[in-house]
């Protein structure tokens, strides 16, 4: 029996965070195209946002009190991995744990990248300097990268044994189309979840192009460059 897991809103937010994900860690390693990977930055920051209120008012299986997390379901399920059919319809406890770690991950990749750039007067809240070091923000936001790196190695290792394991629950397949060969409630989606949607998703897209338009993000070769002039102007 197949059964409707995943809803629409909750796939698109998926892939456009795994499409964010990559296209940010890719853009930042290029200091032209910083401008690019901060806007692209503040819509994953929109996304976790947009999953925080899905975690709260979404449809079932989307919502963190549906996230079975608990030591003794944890430890059930690694117990019984390899001798049971999956007995979780939507989040297993490990997925659970995982999605949780990624949603608060990127939050603070975000937030690192925010700071770092207020501090230097750049970002869309350039106005709002906080005064803290930027390097500091800096190495902490390379050390949120790191993780979110290997939480995704987790989170691919999990998808590979629970196709190892329970290849016919489909689960790696239920992200596409949304079903899992599983017997359970199916996802609903009411009126106002769909509303909550569209925003979310919506804004997310909006704020790239408001950002590379509103803000400049100047590499960092110029601000040395434009440091040592200035040093130079005052001797």
């Amino acid at each position: 029996m197949r059964t409707y897991v995943w809803s629409l809103p909750t796939r698109i937010f998926h892939w456009l965070l795994v499409i964010g994900v990559v296209l940010a860690y890719v853009l930042g390693e290029e200091e032209e195209l910083l401008n690019l990977h901060s806007s692209i930055g503040y819509a994953l920051g929109i996304l976790m946002l947009f999953r925080i209120l899905w975690g709260l008012a979404g449809p079932l299986y989307s919502r963190f009190r549906d996230f079975p997390i608990s030591l003794k379901n944890l430890m059930f399920f690694f117990k019984t991995l390899g001798n049971r059919k999956s007995g979780f319809i939507g989040h297993n406890p490990a997925a659970s744990l995982i999605m949780l770690a990624i949603i608060l991950d990127v939050l603070c990749i975000v937030g690192t990248g925010i700071i770092m750039m207020s501090s230097r007067g750049e970002g869309l809240f350039g106005n709002f300097t906080p005064g803290f070091d930027p390097e500091t923000y800096k190495e902490l936001h390379e050390v949120f990268v790191n993780f979110l790196i290997i939480i995704i190695i987790m989170h691919l290792l999990g998808l590979a044994t629970d196709f190892f394991f329970h290849p016919k629950d489909r689960t790696i397949l239920s992200m596409f189309n949304g079903y899992k060969n599983l017997e359970g409630p199916k996802v609903k989606v009411n009126s106002i979840q769909w509303i909550l949607a569209i925003i979310g998703i919506t804004a997310a897209f909006t704020i790239i192009p408001y950002s590379l338009l509103n803000q400049q993000i100047n590499p960092e070769n110029n601000q040395s460059e434009q440091s040592e002039f200035e040093e130079m102007d005052e001797d």
